[in-house]
């Protein structure tokens, strides 16, 4: 995890390129016996036949894995974290950033909006952010069964435009990677706007160096009325962590999916962070000892 707060934010120009199609003709002499040439006639389709002429149907939209994975049947596949546990981690939030009550909060990636209304009750704003309609829809319905009324935004975290809206934003989960280089320093580009002067950014990653030493992986679980089975590998030259998962449910239906996270050694993170107009300020390895990291030891 690391606390960050914003300094300078960075100017971003977007380059275009233009193609052209050039096109030459060649200029032949005619000959004085041969006739001028003439154009082929236009084959014709009668309106009976035309008419019956099957229609090419639009190319379909390729969908990434984020926008498909996080469904209802994903959320059979994870176990659901306790109210004990989602206390434990909101009390290790609330000590890291150290925010006054009513202070405004967004939580990106808010998934089933847990920690946004744990956060709620103990007075904070918060404002939930995610992608996954399935994850909304159950984090508005939890939020409603507690008697809260909190604004969960159904937005991709790539596009969101806040500006100096929040006293913190907090991305939890290893949120943070989904795609490629550039892309994810541009989301965190959009965090350091979306915050106040001084605000902070609270980060949970997986610690790359932690998570290599148990690569590649292969393990079977079980899930709500389903198997699941991931097999992982590493690519050390793109530093992504590559998931191949399969979810075999008890109806018989089979779900298999094929996705990648990019994950980040502290440094290369540090760095990342100090280009998009933050400075760190403190590392934890571990909840149960604020403040202290220890390495490849760590795995956050």
């Amino acid at each position: 995890r690391a606390i960050a707060w914003p300094v300078n934010a960075e100017d971003i120009t977007a380059s275009a390129r233009m193609r052209g199609v050039i096109q030459s003709t060649l200029d032949v002499e005619p000959s004085e016996d041969a006739p001028p040439p003439t154009a082929a006639p236009a084959p014709q389709i009668a309106t009976e036949e035309r008419a019956q002429l099957p229609s090419r149907p639009p190319p379909k939209k390729k969908h990434q894995w984020w926008e498909e994975l996080f469904s209802d049947d994903y959320l059979r596949t994870v176990p659901i974290p306790t109210n004990k546990a989602i206390a434990k981690q909101v009390d290790f939030i609330e000590a890291r950033l150290g925010l006054a009550k009513g202070a405004t909060i967004l939580d990106v990636g808010c998934g089933l909006g847990l920690h946004a209304i744990e956060l709620t009750r103990r007075g904070y704003l918060v404002v939930g952010l995610d992608l996954s309609l399935p994850m909304l829809s159950r984090a508005a319905d939890e939020a409603q069964d507690h008697g809260f009324k909190i604004n969960f935004l159904h937005a991709d975290m790539r596009e969101m435009n806040f500006e100096g809206a929040f006293d913190a934003v907090l991305l939890w989960g290893t949120t943070l990677g989904y795609f490629d280089d550039e892309t994810n320093k541009g989301v965190l580009e959009r965090i350091h706007r979306a915050l106040k002067p001084g605000g902070l950014l609270l980060l949970e990653v997986v610690n790359r160096d932690f998570a290599v030493k148990s690569q590649p992986n292969l393990v079977w679980f079980q899930g709500d009325g389903c198997v699941v089975m991931e097999e992982t590998a590493f690519n050390f030259i793109a530093s992504r962590l590559s998931v191949k998962r399969n979810v075999i449910l008890d109806d018989g239906r089979q779900r298999e999916t094929t996705y990648s996270i990019r994950l980040y050694s502290l440094h290369e993170l540090g760095q990342v962070l100090h280009l998009r107009g933050f400075r760190v300020v403190e590392i934890t390895g571990r909840e149960a000892t604020p403040g202290v990291y220890f390495g490849a030891d760590s795995p956050k």
